[in-house]
Parts: structure tokens; C-alpha cells; sequence
């Protein structure tokens, strides 16, 4: 996996939206007060914490980071030379509900995040590669396109 630096061409990181760790919070806080109830403030702090220590593992692991450095695109564990890049599509909201869902591919790289509602459908020219585009979630989509164009 690359790491962005000062040579970048591109660089995004998707990480949990304020949102979800909100509503993760209070989800802990209710599985706070279902074991505290019969156990204790003990058996429900540690396990509250063990939670709590298990999501931000989560996030910081399903965390997507794209980088185009050298001529290749990586996108989370994945990478691609960009010379087997035949076209970037920039995709909208409506566009991109719709080629994650019915319009979906399977085998297509789905690299997706479900509160990103915006991203880009890149098509492959790779002879040897059965994937026929791979789809990726990103705030800068516009941009990302752009660079890969």
C-alpha cells in the first residue's frame, strides 16, 4: 500500500463521518446500560472499552486511501499501472446508486464507502485482467478523473 507524500499527484483519505461515531457512541452507551443493569459498572466499563477499542481498529482499518504516485494508482491494498487505464468516469449521486446496485458488475473492484455518494468508475484495458472497471468512492472525484484522464 503506498503512502501519500510530497511526490502525490493525488491523495484522499475516506475515513468514519462524525455522524457514524456518533451514532456508534450511543450504541456503546446502550450496551453500556444493558450490561451494567445485571452485572455492574465493572463488567460494563470493560466491556464498553474492549467496543470501543474494536471500533477504532474498524475504522482505522476500512479507512480508504487513494494515491496516484509514479504512474500507478493504488486504492487500499489494491494498485494498478495507470497505462491500463482506459477511461475515468466521474459519477454523481444518482449515477453512482445505481452502478453500486442494479447496474452492478461482479466482477468489478468495488472499492466503496456507503456515505460517499459521489465517485468514479474507472475501465480497464488489461488483457490478462477479467475486472472490467474498478469503482471507487471519493470526495474529489471531479479531480481524481481529471488526473487519470
Amino acid at each position: 500500500m503506498a503512502r501519500s507524500n510530497s511526490k502525490s499527484e493525488f491523495a484522499e483519505r475516506i475515513n468514519w463521518p462524525s455522524w457514524l461515531w456518533a451514532f456508534l457512541a450511543v450504541m456503546v452507551g446502550s450496551m453500556y446500560l444493558t450490561i451494567w443493569a445485571p452485572f455492574g459498572h465493572l463488567s460494563a466499563t470493560i466491556i464498553s472499552l474492549l467496543i470501543f477499542i474494536s471500533l477504532i481498529y474498524t475504522a482505522k482499518k476500512t479507512a480508504l486511501e487513494i494515491v496516484l504516485i509514479n504512474e500507478w494508482l493504488y486504492i487500499g491494498d489494491a494498485k494498478i499501472q495507470c497505462k491500463y487505464i482506459k477511461k475515468v468516469s466521474v459519477l454523481d449521486k444518482k449515477q453512482f446508486i445505481k452502478i453500486r446496485g442494479p447496474d452492478s458488475d461482479p466482477a468489478a473492484f468495488n472499492a466503496t464507502r456507503f456515505w460517499i455518494t459521489t465517485g468514479v468508475k474507472i475501465e480497464l484495458n488489461d488483457k490478462n485482467d477479467p475486472t472490467p472497471y474498478w469503482l471507487v468512492s471519493s470526495k474529489k472525484a471531479r479531480l481524481l478523473a481529471a488526473k487519470l484522464n
